[in-house]
């Protein structure tokens, strides 16, 4: 009979003791690494030397198992070059710092391994997921017991449930035999990318998602989606889903929800359709404003300043419609600072998710998932526990403040230019001015010649180690109202976050941009590359 040695037993949780005294002193001993990488000034920790290549190329699996004096390294070069989400000078997209009490959460989680596939191998864990769906469900104004949802492996996940539940409705009889309809999806110009792959997973197919312009406020056009509808269904085609915005991830567009379910409604009616179209909300980025339906606007409890009051009013007034929606989707992952990865779709009807009694037992019979990890619904718990309305509302304050006083901060140069001065939510996309001396002959030119300036400045800030971390939008990827060159976009996400590192941040930006006008080549036909990228001209 084999022996396992004591060298492998240690490498697990000793059931004699339950103590977690050693795995405390491998994280600290761990994370005392980490910070030996860790440049407090920079945004993102020191990356290896090592080309990515052949850090693929040199690994194999090893013969006999790791020396315990080797696990700390070996777990800190992990972590090379990660984002450091929590410092003010990392505003790269619309990722999280954690909330430190669902960090703790995960870790725990991530220690006892409950698995929501059924409820004898979850502990209290997919109670857990039920609280916190009927608590959602209640606060929009469902009714708490016949609301379900499902947490489940990110947004693109909560926008696929949202699709196969309108195919579902549609044609019945697709589930036993496949889709033998022709079935489209409709979503806007503004609306996300994965709209279009989750319908070609599904087999519905990316010529079938039906791209719906916008008006003047990217909000959905809503004669053109009613022309799309009509049209449809005089070609014998079914609308399953109608994906609509609610909350683009850099402006923070909200479809008018009201009208479209309405529209819908009315639709359905006059060309006595047997199904309605099921209407989605894309909600994963902006939910947490939900949390000011109830915000005293007027009295103004919390002193928010007024400009950044009047843009969370703005969301805030489409988005409290969000009860008339057949399922929407939430990713705590984002602004519900939770960490990766908490994702969960919310559906009115929970009869569509199965009409088993008792479900919730037995989630495999109605989620994508068997094996599902606790850390979602467990770490959602936590930040909606340890943050509550108020505390939602005050972060929300804060970041938009922020990002409201950096585009005054970039408008007030003469380098830079803000782009999305409309923009209502924390993201601030901007370029920077080519210099005045610089001729451009064709409009061809300068799309090429701005592309390549802008991407000079990342690759700036890249060679520094990013003492900034941002992000950059390739040019005609924006969305409905796209911009015809690439843009840098600066994300407000961390509480750190201030008017203070803000200045700091316009000031750095002015100074390297005086370093790389003295040496950038305009006129340089070689250096003149349009970046291909995969959201363009979706």
């Amino acid at each position: 009979m084999i022996k396992i040695s004591k060298k492998i037993k240690n490498l697990f949780y000793d059931p004699e003791t339950d103590s977690i005294a050693s795995l405390l002193r491998d994280i600290k001993k761990t994370h005392l690494k980490l910070l030996k990488k860790t440049d407090l000034v920079k945004g993102t920790l020191i990356k290896s030397s090592i080309n990515d290549k052949d850090l693929i190329d040199n690994f194999k699996i090893p013969e006999k198992s790791l020396d315990s004096k080797y696990i700390s390294s070996t777990i800190s070069n992990l972590f090379d070059g990660v984002s450091r989400w929590h410092f003010p000078n990392t505003m790269y997209n619309a990722a999280p710092p954690p909330l430190l009490p669902t960090v703790i959460t995960k870790m725990i989680t991530s220690l006892y391994n409950p698995n929501l596939a059924l409820y004898s191998a979850s502990g209290k864990s997919l109670l857990t997921e039920q609280k916190v769906i009927k608590a959602i469900a209640e606060y929009v104004g469902w009714n708490r017991e016949s609301a379900g949802g499902v947490f489940t492996w990110g947004g693109k996940a909560t926008t696929m449930y949202g699709i196969k539940f309108g195919i579902k409705n549609c044609s019945p009889n697709s589930a036993a035999q496949g889709i033998k309809e022709d079935i489209i999806v409709l979503s806007t110009k503004v609306g996300h990318p994965s709209h279009i792959s989750d319908s070609e997973w599904l087999g519905i197919g990316s010529s079938n998602v039906v791209r719906l312009g916008v008006d003047e406020n990217s909000q959905v056009n809503l004669n053109e989606m009613e022309e799309i509808i009509r049209k449809a269904v005089k070609e014998k085609k079914k609308i399953a889903t109608i994906i609509i915005s609610g909350g683009t991830t850099n402006d923070m567009v909200v479809d008018t929800i009201d009208d479209v379910v309405n529209l819908r409604d009315k639709i359905t009616k006059e060309l006595e359709l047997e199904y309605k179209p099921h209407i989605h909300v894309d909600t994963v980025v902006a939910f947490p404003w939900i949390f000011f339906k109830d915000y005293e606007f007027e009295k103004n409890p919390l002193n928010i300043e007024k400009r950044a009051l009047a843009r969370i009013s703005k969301i805030k007034t489409n988005l409290k419609n969000l009860h008339m929606a057949d399922s929407f989707g939430v990713d705590f992952h984002k602004m519900g600072f939770c960490p990766y990865i908490s994702s969960v779709f919310m559906i009115k009807d929970k009869m569509a998710l199965s009409n088993v009694k008792n479900a919730y037992n037995w989630p495999f019979l109605y989620s994508m998932e068997n094996s599902r990890p606790a850390d979602g619904p467990n770490s959602a718990f936590m930040a909606l526990s340890v943050l509550g309305v108020e505390g939602f509302q005050i972060l929300i304050g804060h970041l938009t403040e922020i990002a409201v006083h950096l585009q005054d901060e970039i408008n007030a140069t003469e380098d830079f230019e803000v782009i999305n001065k409309t923009g209502l939510g924390t993201a601030v996309m901007f370029i920077p001015r080519i210099p005045k001396h610089i001729t451009i002959s064709t409009p061809e030119e300068e799309v090429i010649m701005r592309n390549s300036y802008t991407m000079a400045f990342i690759e700036k800030l890249a060679d520094l180690g990013n003492p900034f971390y941002i992000d950059k939008i390739p040019s005609d990827s924006t969305g409905g109202n796209s911009f015809p060159y690439t843009s840098l976009k600066a994300y407000i996400m961390s509480p750190y976050s201030s008017k203070k590192s803000n200045i700091e941040f316009v000031s750095f930006m002015i100074k390297i941009k005086k370093e790389i006008d003295q040496n950038f080549n305009f006129k340089d036909k070689s250096f003149y590359v349009e970046e291909e990228h995969p959201l363009k001209n979706n």
